[in-house]
C-alpha cells in the first residue's frame, strides 16, 4: 500500500480524538488518509493565505462532517411524525433507516478508493452534492417511497463524505500540528453528537421536513469553502481499478437478506425464503471474488488476527445495538407515552451524552485499565442497559428507562476509544488503511442488519397481537443477545497491545507517543 493511501502511523496517536464518528458508523481513516501528510502547499509571496487555507479547508471537512453527525439522531426522533405525515407502512418506515445503511455499507470502502484514484477534494465535493440532493427529495416527498429514495441518495454522498473528510484535513496540516486540528475536528463532530436530540426535537415541533431541509445552506457553505480553499490530493499508486464484481454481489447480497428480513412478515415465505436464499448465495459470491482480486473490498485475512476479529466484533455488536435502540425508542417514547418530539429529544439524550463526556479520557482509562478489560466492561455495561430496556411496558416509568438509556450510553462512551485502539494497534503498519475501512463498514454494516433482525421479531410480535410497548421491549432481545455474544468474543479476542504494530520505525514511534 502506497504511502498516500494508508491512513495509518498518525492514527494510532490520534485515536482518542477519532471516536466520536463511531456512532455514524464509519471511520474517517478508511478512506484513504495520507498516512505522512505533506504540508500545505505553498503559495508565492503569501505565507498568511498558506495558513487561512488549511483552517479554512478543516471549516469545509466540518461541515458535512457536522450533518453527519447530525443526522444519526434527528432522523430516528423524526419518524412517528414521518409515519403519521406520508401513511409510512411499518416496514416502509424501517427502510428510511435501512436504505441509507445499507447504500454507505456497501459503498464507503470504495468512495475511498475513488478518491484515491480520481482526488479525494472532488469526489468528497460529488458526496456532499449527491447529500444535498438526496436532502431536497426527502424534505419533499410526499410517500414512502420517494423519501426512501432520498434516503438511498443522502447514503450514496455519505460514504465519501466520511471516508475522505479526515483525508482533506490531514492533506493540508503537517504532522505538528493535526493534533490541534484533529482535536477541532472531533469536537465538531462531539457538538452535533451532543445537540442532535435536543436539535431534532425542535426542529421536528416546526415540521419533520426541517430536518432535511436544514442541511442545505450548511452543505452550500461547506461545498464553496472546500472548492476554493482545499487542495486536490490523489494516490499515485492506487491505479485504476475498482472491484465492480465485488461491489455488485456485495450490494445484492446485502440488499436481499435485508430484504427478506424487513418484509418477512408483509410477503409469503416462499417470497421471503428465496429472497434469503439469494442473498446468502451473492454472499458467498462476494467472498470468493474478493479472493481472488487484487483490489478487494474487504481482505478476510484481516480477521485472522484475534484482537482485530475481537473489536470487529465488539465494533458490529454494539452499534447494531444502537440503531435498534434508536429506531425503536423514540416510537415508545412519542407514540405509547405521547411525548412531544423535544421531550422525546430530551429524554433519549442519556444515551449519546456519555458518550462526549467520556471519550476526551479514552486515552487514560485505556493507560489504566487495558483495551480489553475496558472493552468487556463497557461491553457488559451495554448489555444490562439493553436488558432494562426489555423490560419495560406501556406504563413504565421514565426512572427504569433512564437507567437503561444511561447503561448503554455509559457503554458507548467506554467501548469504542479502546475498539479501534485495540484494532488498528495489532495491525502492521501497511495493514492499517484496509483495516480501518473494513471496520468502517462493518459498523454501518451492524446497523443495517441488526435493525432487520430486530424489526423482524418486532413485527412477528405484533402480528401475534401483543401491544405496541411489549413488541418494542421483546425484540429488543435481539440486541441483549448480540451484545452478549460481543461480549463473549470481546474478552476471548482481544488483546492489550504489549508493544508497537509491526512496521517501520516512524509507525512504532507513534504508537508509543498515543500511549503517552
Amino acid at each position: 500500500m502506497s504511502r498516500e493511501s494508508g491512513g495509518g502511523d498518525w492514527a494510532l496517536s490520534m485515536e482518542p480524538h477519532l471516536q466520536l464518528w463511531a456512532i455514524a458508523g464509519a471511520d474517517p481513516r478508511g478512506g484513504g488518509a495520507p498516512r505522512h501528510p505533506h504540508p500545505t502547499p505553498s503559495v508565492p509571496g503569501d505565507s498568511v493565505a498558506v495558513v487561512n487555507r488549511k483552517w479554512w479547508t478543516l471549516a469545509g471537512a466540518c461541515a458535512g462532517l457536522f450533518i453527519l453527525m447530525l443526522d444519526s439522531t434527528v432522523v430516528a426522533l423524526a419518524l412517528p411524525e414521518i409515519r403519521h405525515d406520508v401513511g409510512a407502512s411499518a416496514e416502509g418506515l424501517q427502510w428510511v433507516m435501512n436504505g441509507y445503511l445499507l447504500t454507505i455499507a456497501v459503498l464507503v470502502v470504495t468512495a475511498g478508493r475513488l478518491g484515491d484514484m480520481f482526488g479525494r477534494k472532488r469526489v468528497f465535493l460529488a458526496g456532499m452534492v449527491l447529500f444535498a440532493v438526496g436532502s431536497v427529495v426527502s424534505g419533499a416527498a410526499g410517500d414512502q417511497d420517494a423519501l426512501i429514495l432520498g434516503r438511498i441518495l443522502q447514503g450514496a454522498g455519505a460514504a465519501p463524505m466520511l471516508s475522505l473528510s479526515l483525508a482533506l484535513v490531514c492533506n493540508v496540516f503537517p504532522a505538528e500540528e493535526q493534533p490541534r486540528a484533529l482535536g477541532i475536528w472531533a469536537a465538531v463532530s462531539a457538538i452535533a453528537l451532543a445537540i442532535g436530540p435536543l436539535a431534532g426535537g425542535l426542529l421536528i415541533e416546526l415540521d419533520w421536513r426541517v430536518i432535511f431541509w436544514m442541511n442545505l445552506p450548511v452543505l452550500a457553505l461547506g461545498i464553496v469553502i472546500t472548492l476554493v480553499a482545499a487542495p486536490e490530493s490523489t494516490d499515485p499508486g492506487a491505479g485504476t481499478r475498482i472491484d465492480w464484481l465485488g461491489l455488485g454481489a456485495l450490494s445484492v447480497g446485502l440488499t436481499a437478506v435485508v430484504l427478506a428480513l424487513v418484509q418477512s412478515q408483509a410477503w409469503s415465505a416462499g417470497t421471503v425464503l428465496a429472497l434469503a436464499a439469494i442473498g446468502l448465495l451473492a454472499l458467498v459470491t462476494f467472498w470468493a471474488i474478493e479472493h481472488r482480486v487484487r483490489e478487494p473490498i474487504v481482505k478476510f485475512a484481516l480477521f485472522r488476527n484475534g484482537p482485530y476479529f475481537g473489536a470487529s466484533a465488539a465494533a458490529f455488536a454494539l452499534v447494531g445495538a444502537y440503531w435498534a435502540v434508536m429506531f425503536f425508542q423514540p416510537q415508545y417514547l412519542q407514540d405509547v407515552r405521547d411525548h412531544s418530539p423535544i421531550l422525546s429529544g430530551l429524554m433519549i439524550l442519556p444515551v449519546t451524552a456519555p458518550m462526549v463526556f467520556i471519550s476526551p479520557f479514552s486515552g487514560r482509562l485505556i493507560a489504566r485499565f487495558g483495551a480489553r478489560r475496558l472493552m468487556t466492561a463497557g461491553m457488559a455495561c451495554g448489555t444490562a442497559g439493553l436488558l432494562v430496556l426489555t423490560q419495560i411496558g406501556g406504563g413504565s416509568s421514565y426512572g427504569l428507562v433512564l437507567i437503561g438509556y444511561l447503561l448503554f450510553g455509559i457503554a458507548l462512551g467506554l467501548v469504542y476509544a479502546p475498539m479501534s485502539t485495540a484494532a488498528m494497534a495489532a495491525m502492521p503498519g501497511e495493514k492499517v488503511g484496509i483495516a480501518s475501512g473494513v471496520l468502517a463498514m462493518d459498523r454501518v454494516l451492524a446497523g443495517a442488519v441488526a435493525l432487520a433482525a430486530t424489526g423482524a421479531v418486532f413485527h412477528a410480535l405484533l402480528g401475534d397481537g401483543h401491544p405496541f410497548a411489549n413488541s418494542i421491549a421483546d425484540s429488543t432481545w435481539v440486541a441483549v443477545a448480540l451484545c452478549v455474544v460481543g461480549t463473549a468474543l470481546t474478552w476471548a479476542f482481544v488483546r492489550d497491545p504489549g508493544g508497537p504494530p509491526q512496521g517501520h520505525p516512524q509507525h512504532r514511534m507513534h504508537h508509543k507517543r498515543f500511549h503517552l
